[in-house]
């Protein structure tokens, strides 16, 4: 396993290597979810939703979704991603020059999965030029707020001022999505107002005072719920895929979540043995939980809580 001395030196002070159990544990956990995201590795290229189940005669594939989740959570972990000249030809093998869309292998392609594209060759260091057409299929098929949200984090990706076409468009199709009637903050509210304030953030749409920072915090303030985590609407528990979206709408205002220390404890719960993530507490690892809570820690890390 190769690990970038940035990883070591995040949790070790230079003063003392091991002075306290804590950042000893720290330390552990961390290399063993580094390593738990390296064995989804694909040799010819690419990563894997989990690890290979012995009992199962499934062919396995790698997945451009999974990619770009392992790339980035090994990112934020402060590791290197082995291999990456393999993994950034597996993406390109993901574009489909004709439309200009990323699609999974054999797939066809979408919004989403464009916009999935674009992060990971960004991450992987890709040259625009290898995916040239790739914002004006994701400019010619947003067609609802849930679109453009994910499209802001490509576009984010790509570079906000070298985006070919008008943001203004996407902001106006946002606006006209937008449901009048927000349920409470603690009943799904808080969710939609974390991603539509991200969204507005990531593409430089609401800045400054404009943002209103303390105003939207006590919004997601009071949509945690006691597991400390975030919900959709109708739904009693928290789920980590909501929990993120909100985390990153704090994180983009540079505001800390009220009560942080129980995000930490949510995040645990959803926590296994081998090193990785489930994305419900108590179910088994896969590199989407495991990129939420890796991000996530991230975020909590950078606003010292």
């Amino acid at each position: 396993m190769r690990l970038s001395v940035a990883l070591l030196l995040a949790f070790v002070p230079s003063v003392a290597l091991a002075q306290t159990q804590q950042v000893d544990d720290a330390v552990k956990a961390k290399l063993a979810t580094v390593k738990w995201v390296y064995g989804l590795e694909d040799p010819v290229g690419g990563f894997h939703v989990a690890p290979h189940d012995p009992k199962s005669d499934a062919v396995r594939k790698p997945s451009l979704r999974a990619t770009s989740a392992a790339v980035r959570a090994l990112k934020y972990s402060g590791a290197e991603v082995p291999n990456a000249e393999r993994h950034a030809a597996f993406v390109l093998k993901c574009y489909d020059p004709a439309t200009g869309g990323f699609a999974e292998p054999g797939g066809k392609p979408d919004v989403t999965l464009t916009s999935v594209g674009v992060m990971a060759a960004a991450e992987l260091g890709i040259p625009h030029d290898k995916y040239p057409k790739a914002l004006e299929f994701l400019k010619a098929n947003a067609k609802t707020f849930e679109d453009v949200r994910i499209g802001a984090a490509a576009v984010e990706a790509w570079g906000v001022k070298d985006c070919p076409f008008d943001l203004a468009d996407w902001q106006a199709l946002a606006a006209g999505d937008v449901n009048p009637k927000l349920p409470a903050p603690n009943n799904g509210g808080a969710r939609f107002v974390g991603s539509y304030t991200a969204f507005m953030l990531r593409l430089g749409l609401q800045k400054g005072n404009d943002s209103k920072p303390a105003a939207l915090a006590a919004v997601l303030d009071r949509g945690q719920l006691p597991d400390g985590g975030w919900n959709k609407e109708g739904e009693k528990a928290s789920d980590v895929e909501t929990t993120y979206r909100v985390m990153r709408a704090y994180m983009l205002l540079n505001v800390k979540p009220k009560d942080a220390a129980a995000v930490r404890t949510f995040l645990a719960a959803h926590r296994n043995a081998d090193g990785g993530y489930g994305t419900v507490p108590g179910g088994p690892s896969n590199v989407g939980g495991t990129y939420y809570a890796v991000t996530i820690s991230k975020w909590l890390d950078a606003m010292g809580k």
